[in-house]
Formats: structure tokens, C-alpha cells, sequence
């Protein structure tokens, strides 16, 4: 089983914050709580992502739910403000599991490049692939697409097929590999349309992208690619890595996890 992991991880410690003063231990003696006060927790980081989210909302009016976590996700950093690589509380290396695709930027989501849309189709294929039939999904989903009917034979590998800004691979073979599918949507416009390729893949993992170049011409259109994993040797441990595209403008990141 694969670990659960976060989307994005934002800043919550010592954030200075609006407060309900009703924390008369933090006032001197005969005076009211303070209105202000600096706080730690998901509390703290979860009103950076959504302003983030709002902000983004604003700039694109049209665009859904999952191109916005696209673009908070694809233009994460993965170092902290003192350049270093991102630690856990004890000080260790973080990963995925820890961070997800990384620290929320600023700026970057509101120009991504590139979203990795999610569609009802991928929803209603992740039903099917947990398991839930046609009959079961259809008393669960609001609206379903005409003519609609889960894959023959799904399996949980082809979770990994749901147009998801990072990849999940669980139990891959030695002796086989893996394939995944993506689609991305343009949404800059830019001058420079070709993207390309570029990754960072664990030891004992051959990864391979096809094709290694994307060219978009119109906003909006959608190029599609596939991601080949190659296992070398059994892994005894999970490992982590990330596809990333870029146009020498945007870099669009997506990571990955397979676990052993």
C-alpha cells in the first residue's frame, strides 16, 4: 500500500495571526487579550493555500477546481527560504510523503504554463477502480456522462491513469513495467510553445517519457504523453522522483512515488 501524501505544504509555524482574544493567560494582569498573536499548525498553512487558490481563481475566472491545484502543485519548490533542501520537524530529509509536490510559491500559479486537468471521466474511473459498479456509481454521482460504463476488468494500477499533477505507482515488478498516461492543457499562450523534458529518476529506476517534447499552438489545446517506469532491481524501499516540462519560461513539475 502506498503511503497517503499531501497535494502542496504551505508555511505554519510562528505565523503571525489574527486573534480571537480569548486567551486571557497572554494579557498582563487587567487588560483585554491581545487581538493578534503568533500561532503554529495546519490551521495556519491551510489560509495560505486557499488564499493562493483564490488569487488564482481571480486571474483565471474559468478555470475548475483541479487547473487551480494544478498550478499550486506544478509550481511548488522543494527548498526552503535558506535555499536548503525541505526538512521534516526533526531535521531529516523530507519527502513527498511529507510535503507532497512541495512549498506553495507565490507567484508561480498564476501562471503555471501547463495544468494537468481532472475531468468526471477521471472521477467516475476512480470509482471503478476502487472497486464501486456501474449501479453503485450511479447512486453516488450527481451527473454522469452519456453512454458512460466503468472499464472492463479495472484494476488499482490503472489508478494511476486519473490526470493528477503527480504519480503513484504501487508494487511495480522487476521483471515488467509500468505505464502511465497524461494529459496537459496549455493555458500561457506563450511565444516559446515546445516544451521539453526533463527528469529526475531514483537509482534503480529507468524512466522514460514519450514523446520528450511537447508543442503546443493554441490556448487551451491538450497534448497527451506517456511515462514508462523500468525497474532495474526489486526496490526495498519507496523512492521518489519528478517529470518536469518546461518552455525555458515555465517549468511545470509533476513528482512521482513507487513504492516497494
Amino acid at each position: 500500500m502506498l503511503n497517503v501524501q499531501p497535494d502542496i505544504a504551505a508555511p505554519g509555524v510562528d505565523i503571525l495571526a489574527a486573534w480571537i482574544g480569548n486567551d486571557t493567560a497572554a494579557a498582563p494582569e487587567g487588560k483585554d487579550p491581545p487581538l493578534f498573536n503568533v500561532i503554529s499548525g495546519t490551521s495556519m498553512a491551510c489560509p495560505h493555500v486557499s488564499g493562493m487558490a483564490a488569487a488564482v481563481k481571480s486571474r483565471n475566472p474559468t478555470w475548475s477546481p483541479s487547473a487551480i491545484r494544478s498550478a499550486i502543485m506544478t509550481t511548488a519548490t522543494q527548498t526552503n527560504n535558506l535555499r536548503a533542501p525541505i526538512t521534516t520537524e526533526t531535521g531529516s530529509a523530507a519527502t513527498p510523503y511529507d510535503f507532497g509536490a512541495g512549498e506553495i510559491g507565490i507567484t508561480g500559479p498564476l501562471q503555471p504554463g501547463l495544468v494537468y486537468e481532472t475531468t468526471t471521466i477521471d472521477y467516475l474511473n476512480f470509482l471503478c477502480y476502487y472497486g464501486y459498479d456501474n449501479s453503485t456509481i450511479k447512486t453516488i454521482a450527481r451527473t454522469i456522462p452519456k453512454g458512460f460504463v466503468c472499464p472492463m476488468n479495472p484494476s488499482t494500477d490503472s489508478i494511476s491513469d486519473i490526470n493528477y499533477p503527480s504519480i503513484a505507482i504501487s508494487k511495480i515488478s522487476v521483471k515488467g513495467s509500468r505505464k502511465v498516461n497524461r494529459s496537459l492543457t496549455n493555458v500561457a499562450g506563450d511565444d516559446e510553445p515546445v516544451y521539453t523534458v526533463s527528469i529526475e529518476a531514483p537509482a534503480g529506476i529507468n524512466v522514460k517519457v514519450v514523446p520528450d517534447k511537447l508543442q503546443f499552438t493554441d490556448i487551451g489545446q491538450k497534448l497527451s504523453y506517456q511515462v514508462i517506469f523500468s525497474p532495474v532491481k526489486q526496490l526495498d524501499k519507496d523512492v521518489f522522483g519528478s517529470i518536469t516540462w518546461s518552455n525555458g519560461k515555465y517549468k511545470v513539475r509533476s513528482p512521482f512515488v513507487l513504492s516497494s
